[in-house]
């Protein structure tokens, strides 16, 4: 598809004359989008694709994400089977800068990375995906730059409205949930003042089925107390969650633009956005939690020394304790995000030679979840077996087979707490002129050049507590006052229990308070706020030439940009880890609080030369070479190091890096376009990012002073719990005994450096008779990759080819469209956050259709199916063997009228 460039594009084609001849679009549909957005590709200055509304109101998908994947070298990540992130030519969201009418969005998660689930469809009318850049684009984005654009009332002639409606079915739910936008515009005044204002609401009846462990623990010796040592050096999960995640899901957004033209040299733009985004979601949850010296039988792939099947029996542990089967209830996927942006633009033509625009833009973002979610376990002593031979791992509890339940007077109460999850509260305050200069030359046409300027601040917090009074699976759980239930899952895995208890955690909660054990959250002393400040300046020069007899367009400036960093954080170290009454479980106790104040600066110069070669009328050549930078992840930046909840053998921690340094890249593309035809393209591209500074976040050991065992006989942990302890019993774990712990740290560093090569070729084709094709594919390599070799620790996250596919179909009153988007396997985490190891995401494909027809000019119905073969996303750990998640958003289905008037 072609890139959308309009008056509020980042980038725009300095061609003159040609300007005059580029055809107007006023018709709508999908072919007329598609000649649209291949005008503005042909006539953009740089390597760029995007996507427009075919319509008031009628964006191709029902995410803006969704329709973005469409483009050549764009794939994305999803969440809750919607589009949430966007990776470019393999770089994942962190490399990528998202614009919305040219501004930056702040946005509610630790990163710099957008989420486009936050922002409904409907309040947008085009994205430019721009893949190489000018000194005049925002620095940041690597992989590239996302430019959404929203309507403003010039953009229409006098009044104009739409309205749409519709439902939505999920399979899995089996429920149906309404959305409703509307869109009003009108100008006055001679066509001098315009206002336009939009609002759109959401909601979806989610149900997310999936099976999942926190990773592999490698170099585990398997035994148990009566057949000793089974198995060294093997692999075994963690843990094993089978999960009903049924999540209500509420978006709100709403737009107002005011316009004035004092004068036709003269525009003031005044627009104001915001919205939120509400996910409730409960989770219901079958878990195992697994012991290597538990392990009553197994099997092993001798190859990858992973365990393919075990058991974990009751009676047989030498240290750890019992199995049991846990019934676990929390709501840590709730999110409550709301965004605000607002800005003043000014667009001045001063004379026929020079023009100016200078913009203004504040922007918030907040998840505000600190404090609110619970997490909650009661289980049940008892036998299982993990079987992972299949394509589908399995773990049998006993009693639970069949939809038959063991006696629920078995259930024990276990651990429980509040605040798991972060708030994060992001605010950006932007600057800008921009101006440019015509010279009317016919070798030097004009220059652009403009100022730039961010003030940017990310607070993150957490309010947490945990309660470990009746950890242990000691004290029978109160079955009435928890309304402890049998519970059927609606369409979970095939062959995989879908049968057991659960319970209303929000009174197990008030139960704990009753019995005086509450649990009281508490601000925690791992907080911290970063002060970033970016300044920048701009000069381009743009030529006109010819080579015989072809036409060719240079572009060439740079881009020099200063950044500099503050960081303060409120940090409590570890000083003890005592004992719970459950033997894997420990609790943390804490020092003093301690305030840290770090910060740096860095600065950058980024050439970059655009040079476009008219072959003839209908092909263009292009080259590009320019430098580009990635900030480090904002979160990355803290000094302040998190504790993770203490297990046996488990001991581990994160932390940030206040010292990272930017990415930086050395990057060149080669594009040739052939418009053989009206609405039909056919394109290839070559391109090469050289990264030097790569980031990389790793685990590695750390030894930490616990403060507090100082004065203690043999270092015992300084706890009433701890006095009758015996340091040289085998049943007494290593961690509550000793003056310094070693912990697994998770920091990230600079350091590494890697190549990034591939290619894209693209193809869009309308016959006569109304079908029509629209075909691409992304192959990228790099030069470092991650294998079997434990010792390598550095590969590309998100790198792998994509393919996609669209046959459409457009005549008369009536559309059709079948997608399909593929994405090859790739490395989701170099580090999974537990312990070290990667996660793989293997490949996935899914199948989206629409249809619709025109009930007359102002009223269409429509038709939409999203994964309509509800294809099933699978992660692995190192090995294929390996299996670490496997996600059914199911499929979904809408219906609805849209009118336009």
């Amino acid at each position: 598809m072609g890139a959308l460039i309009s008056s509020h594009s980042v980038v725009a084609q300095q061609a003159g004359a040609n300007e005059d001849n580029i055809e107007v679009i006023s018709v709508s549909g999908y072919r007329s989008s598609l000649k649209a957005s291949m005008d503005d590709k042909k006539n953009a200055s740089v390597v760029s694709d995007g996507i427009k509304a075919e319509d008031i109101g009628k964006f191709p998908d029902l995410n803006v994400a969704e329709s973005l994947q469409r483009i050549t070298g764009v794939s994305i990540d999803r969440n809750g089977g919607e589009g949430q992130a966007v990776t470019i030519r393999g770089f994942g969201p962190q490399f990528n800068t998202v614009l919305v009418n040219g501004r930056q969005m702040s946005s509610e998660t630790g990163g710099r990375e957008f989420a486009f689930d936050s922002v409904s469809a409907n309040q947008i009318v085009g994205a430019d995906v721009y893949k190489t850049t000018t000194s005049s684009m925002q620095e940041g984005g690597i992989g590239g730059t996302i430019n959404l654009i929203t309507a403003r009332p010039f953009d229409y002639d006098g009044f104009t409205a739409s309205v749409s409606a519709k439902g939505m079915y999920e399979s899995l739910s089996e429920e149906t949930s309404p959305s409703i936008s509307g869109l009003v515009s009108n100008t006055f005044n001679d066509g001098t003042m315009g206002v336009l204002f939009s609002v759109s609401h959401e909601k979806r009846d989610v149900q997310i089925n999936s099976i999942q462990t926190a990773g592999w623990r490698p170099g585990q010796t398997i035994s148990n107390s009566r057949d000793g040592v089974l198995f060294t050096n093997a692999y075994i999960p963690r843990n094993w969650d089978q999960v009903i995640d049924n999540q209500e899901r509420t978006r709100t957004n709403a737009n107002l633009v005011l316009q004035y033209a004092p004068s036709e040299d003269i525009t003031i733009t005044l627009d104001g956005m915001v919205s939120k985004f509400e996910v409730d979601s409960l989770v219901t949850d079958l878990a195992s939690w697994f012991e290597p010296d538990r392990v009553g039988s197994a099997t092993i792939d001798q190859a990858t020394g992973t365990l393919t099947s075990f058991s974990q029996d009751v009676g047989l542990f030498v240290s750890s304790g019992n199995p049991a089967t846990d019934l676990v209830s929390h709501t840590r996927n709730s999110r409550d995000i709301n965004n605000s942006a607002f800005g003043l633009n000014v667009d001045w033509l001063i004379n026929d030679a020079l023009s100016v625009e200078f913009d203004a833009s504040r922007s918030t973002a907040e998840n505000d979840r600190a404090g609110k979610d619970r997490f909650n376990v009661i289980g049940i002593i008892n036998n299982y077996t993990f079987d992972g031979t299949g394509a589908t791992p399995t773990v049998q509890h006993d009693g639970f087979q069949n939809g038959n339940l063991p006696d629920a007077n078995l259930a024990r109460l276990h651990y429980n707490e509040k605040g798991n999850q972060p708030s994060f509260e992001d605010t950006i305050t932007e600057l800008k002129a921009d101006f440019t200069y015509e010279s009317g030359g016919d070798v030097f046409t004009g220059a652009n050049f403009g100022v730039y300027y961010q003030d940017r601040e990310k607070k993150n917090f957490q309010i947490f507590a945990s309660q470990c009074a009746f950890c242990g699976y000691n004290d029978a759980a109160p079955l009435d006052r928890v309304d402890f239930r049998p519970y059927t899952a609606n369409n979970f895995f095939t062959g995989l229990i879908d049968t057991f208890y659960t319970y209303d955690g929000d009174a197990y909660i008030d139960y704990l308070a009753e019995t005086g054990n509450p649990i009281t959250p508490e601000l925690l002393n791992n907080r911290y706020t970063i002060n970033e400040e970016i300044s920048s300046l701009y000069l381009s020069f743009d030529f006109n030439s010819d080579i015989d007899d072809m036409p060719v367009y240079i572009n060439i400036g740079a881009r020099y940009s200063t950044t500099n960093v503050d960081v303060e954080a409120v940090q409590s170290f570890i000083a003890d880890v005592v004992p719970t009454s459950d033997q894997t479980l420990f609790s943390n106790v804490f020092g003093p609080a301690t305030d840290i104040v770090e910060g740096g600066s860095y600065s950058s110069l980024l050439p970059n030369i655009n040079i476009k070669l008219e072959i003839q009328d209908d092909m263009v050549l292009r080259f590009a070479a320019y430098d580009s930078l990635t900030r480090p992840t904002m979160s990355d930046l803290s000094p302040a190091t998190n504790f993770g909840e203490p297990r046996r053998q488990n001991l581990t921690a994160s932390g940030g890096n206040p010292a990272l340094k930017p990415f930086r890249s050395t990057n060149w593309d080669i594009s040739y376009e052939w418009y053989y035809a009206d609405t039909s393209l056919f394109s290839f591209a070559l391109f090469s990012k050289e990264v030097e500074n790569f980031i990389t976040t790793l685990t590695g050991e750390e030894t930490f002073t616990l403060e507090n065992r100082a004065d203690q006989p043999d270092f015992l942990c300084a706890d009433q719990a701890c006095s009758n302890l015996d340091v040289n019993a085998p049943i007494t774990a290593q961690e509550l005994y000793g003056l310094q712990e070693v912990y697994l740290v998770s920091r990230p560093q600079n350091g590494e450096s890697a190549r990034v090569t591939g290619f894209e070729v693209a193809l869009t084709h309308v016959f006569e008779n109304g079908f029509g094709i629209t075909a691409n594919a992304t192959v990228v390599d790099s030069s470092v990759e991650l294998g079997s070799d434990t010792s390598t620790a550095f590969a590309l996250e998100g790198l792998g080819d994509s393919q996609n596919l669209v046959l459409f179909y457009e005549q008369d009153n009536w559309q059709a469209r079948v997608a399909y988007n593929n994405r090859e396997s790739f490395l989701r985490n170099i580090d999974n956050g537990f312990n070290g190891e990667p996660v793989n995401t293997e490949t996935f494909g899914q199948i989206d259709i629409s249809a619709s027809y025109d009930i007359s000019e102002t009223m269409t119905v429509f038709f939409e199916g999203i994964n309509i073969t509800e294809e099933e996303l699978v992660q692995t750990g190192r090995f294929a063997n390996q299996i670490y998640s496997i996600e059914d958003n199911g499929s979904r289905y809408a219906v609805g009228i849209r009118a336009t008037f």
